[in-house]
């Protein structure tokens, strides 16, 4: 792209605080900024999406809604059903950042000549010998990098992220400063997007037909293959879980889950426990000298409240095999493991299969 007078960001909006500011910041560092709402799951009434296009008004930028809900629909919603249905545990922002966020900003960046494509996360972002890293923001609580480790390099060179040197209570003190107190004083949203205040339960039980095979009761087995009691559809239990189930007995959880046979078995808590993991579907830094025979750090939850641990990577058999110095409790297959060098984000990828016999395996095909 060439010929550009003034800089050109094509920003994200959900109406929300946090990229609603970076619209203000980014105008502020003197970029020419242009907004974009995808409508992904909802209606184009709603109130976050009057709010992006009434701050674009103030601002005096032009604002695009760009609908998405079929492809959505295909690439997240299916995929987030498909794998509680499988017996996984999906992450559906991480889905969406893969095959809708940015490909779309991406995709509409360049049908309006904007060098740049913009969100309101808090991270921050580096370049070394070419490469393009995602590094965690300063605002320890609310860095949001592990929901960003599959981003191509494409979308990691283009991308800007003006909030990722603030604190997240540094951003609301400028919001009100600035009068923009509706979004100051606006509670932050939480959960996945479009189960709009309801859980994954009601969810699938409001989607699938009711005679669904995987919301009939089915038996809870022990590790002695007798039954104990019985559940109410396996896609309403994950691998740990005791609470809901009658007749476990004290350090008993579940410990597998069969979408074939429509069983859980339990067993002791303590056998969910790994030392390794193997991520068939991954992504790592060609900078090898970052992680080959080097400890990384390594999150297997998007939370600030769950540490993260040191290990190791390698790859073998075409997969990224990730080794712990510490047995880790609880890795949940369908959800994403991330790996670091110090802040710098150089991986991750998704589990598969865990080393532990009584853990389900994702190639289970229903």
């Amino acid at each position: 792209m060439s010929g550009h007078t003034k800089r050109k960001v094509l920003l994200g909006m959900s109406g929300g605080m946090d990229s609603s500011m970076a619209a203000v910041l980014l105008q502020q560092q003197g970029y020419e900024v242009i907004g974009a709402t995808l409508l992904t799951y909802a209606d184009e009434e709603l109130p976050g999406i009057q709010e992006a296009r009434e701050l674009a008004r103030k601002l005096a930028i032009a604002h695009h809604t760009i609908d998405c809900k079929a492809a959505f629909e295909k690439e997240v919603i299916a995929y987030f059903v498909d794998d509680y249905l499988k017996g996984l545990t999906p992450n559906p922002c991480i889905r969406c950042n893969e095959t809708i966020k940015w490909k779309y900003l991406l995709k509409w960046a360049d049908q309006l000549d904007c060098q740049y494509i913009s969100t309101g996360h808090y991270v921050q972002k580096t370049c070394t010998d070419n490469y393009h890293y995602i590094v965690k923001g300063v605002d320890p609580a609310k860095d949001q990098s592990y929901f960003l480790w599959n981003l191509s390099q494409e979308v990691s060179e283009r991308a800007i992220f003006p909030l990722g040197q603030l604190h997240k209570k540094e951003v609301r003190e400028l919001a009100r400063s600035l009068g923009y107190t509706t979004f100051a004083d606006k509670k932050e949203s939480m959960g996945v997007c479009f189960l709009s205040g309801t859980n994954y339960k009601e969810f699938l039980t409001d989607l699938l037909p009711s005679d669904h095979f995987a919301l009939q009761p089915g038996d809870v087995i022990n590790a002695d293959n007798q039954i104990i009691t019985n559940h109410k559809g396996y896609p309403f239990y994950t691998l740990g879980q005791r609470k809901g189930i009658e007749g476990i007995e004290a350090g008993q959880c579940v410990v597998a889950i069969d979408p074939k046979t429509n069983r859980l078995q339990t067993g002791p808590r303590n056998t969910l426990y790994d030392t390794q993991v193997v991520l068939p579907h991954f992504q790592i830094t060609t900078d090898t000298t970052l992680w080959q025979n080097r400890n990384v750090f390594i999150r297997v939850r998007g939370i600030d409240s769950v540490p993260g641990y040191n290990g190791t990577v390698s790859i073998e058999n075409n997969a990224l095999v990730v080794r712990f110095e510490t047995p880790v409790w609880g890795m949940m297959p369908g959800q994403s493991i991330v790996i670091y060098q110090s802040d710098h984000l150089i991986g991750g990828g998704i589990v598969d299969r865990l080393d532990s016999q009584t853990s389900i395996k994702s190639s289970i095909n229903l």
